[in-house]
């Protein structure tokens, strides 16, 4: 019988084909290559649906509950390879949701690659992909919804991230200092990922990043200023998915954060420990306070949009992998 491993391989592979499709579709404006990516995109998502329920049985029997029912009650949710699958699967389905709503399948190039990323980076870190039973803290109704809720909300951020490099490579005037400030933050991104993991090898991890960083903001560069960069959505339709995308991501990252106190408060007896989970989930939210008010009250639009965007998600990076990986604390056990 096929595992839950495997179902997880399936849609990620299938979230690679999608994200090459994606790009195909981009450069030919081929409409049977963007039909595709759609159709893969459902379907990944599909498939690792059926993992997330096939998972939670898993998890349920190592727990000696027979039930298959009781699937739900141990969400696979509750360490590194997990929730990075989740991650993965949130972005595409909320990707999805715009590309439905704005009818225009280009950014798609953006954006699933970077929820390939984080599922292969499963594999990359060397995340332990077995089952495991679930510790007595985790088994909670709460668990589900705090944690969907929560990452729903990092997707919500990462679709608005992918945006935000596509919004560079379609400005006419992008200069020197905005491909500067694409560059570092892929760096930044991309070491902070894989050192906080292995902890070992800086030098090398830092020249890795620097040649992936390097190569992604060339690409970049090169869309701009080719005829291609005319198929992407408007400047105006870019802004409005950056915000709408950063605003729903806002919501379920609140409604997450909330949960995550009642929670507490059943389980530890407190609504709030200054965990350096809980205290840079807050961080993390006061900065996209900051960011949807100063959009829809100040108004703040073009490029000073944009760099506040990728700011949020960087927050969002160290709040997920920063604090499981190097910060002891109560989430310490989501490894």
């Amino acid at each position: 019988m096929i595992n839950s491993v495997q179902l997880f391989n399936i849609g990620m592979v299938v979230f690679l084909a999608a994200s090459v499709f994606y790009t195909i579709h981009a450069f030919s404006k081929s409409e049977t290559a963007g039909k595709i990516a759609t159709y893969l995109s459902l379907l990944g998502v599909g498939v690792q649906g059926v993992a997330f329920v096939v998972r939670g049985m898993e998890k349920a029997r190592l727990n000696m509950v027979s039930d298959w029912l009781a699937f739900y009650k141990y969400a696979p949710f509750t360490n590194m390879y997990e929730s990075l699958m989740l991650f993965g699967w949130s972005i595409v389905i909320i990707y999805l949701i715009f590309e439905k709503k704005y009818k225009n399948k280009i950014f798609g190039m953006f954006v699933l690659p970077l929820a390939v990323i984080s599922e292969a980076s499963t594999q990359i870190l060397g995340f332990n992909p077995e089952a495991q039973p679930l510790v007595p803290a985790l088994q909670s109704n709460w668990l589900l919804f705090h944690v969907v809720t929560t990452f729903i909300g990092y997707a919500g951020f990462a679709v608005s991230a992918g945006v935000a490099f596509a919004y560079f490579a379609k400005r006419e005037d992008t200069n020197r200092t905005d491909w500067a400030v694409v560059f570092l933050t892929t760096v930044f991104t991309v070491f902070f990922i894989i050192y906080s993991a292995y902890r070992t090898n800086l030098l090398m991890f830092l020249a890795i990043s620097v040649v992936v960083a390097g190569l992604f903001t060339l690409f970049l560069m090169w869309l701009n200023k080719s005829k291609y960069s005319k198929y992407l959505p408007p400047i105006e339709t870019l802004e409005d998915i950056m915000y709408q995308s950063a605003a729903v991501g806002f919501v379920f990252l609140t409604i997450g954060i909330i949960l995550g106190a009642v929670w507490a408060k059943y389980a530890w007896g407190g609504y709030w420990s200054w965990d350096p989970k809980e205290t840079w989930s807050l961080i993390t939210w006061l900065v996209y306070s900051a960011y949807l008010h100063a959009r829809y009250i100040k108004g703040l639009s073009g490029k000073p949009l944009a760099y506040f965007t990728i700011i949020g998600f960087l927050c969002v990076i160290f709040t997920y992998y920063g604090v499981n990986l190097i910060l002891p604390g109560l989430h310490s056990y989501a490894q």
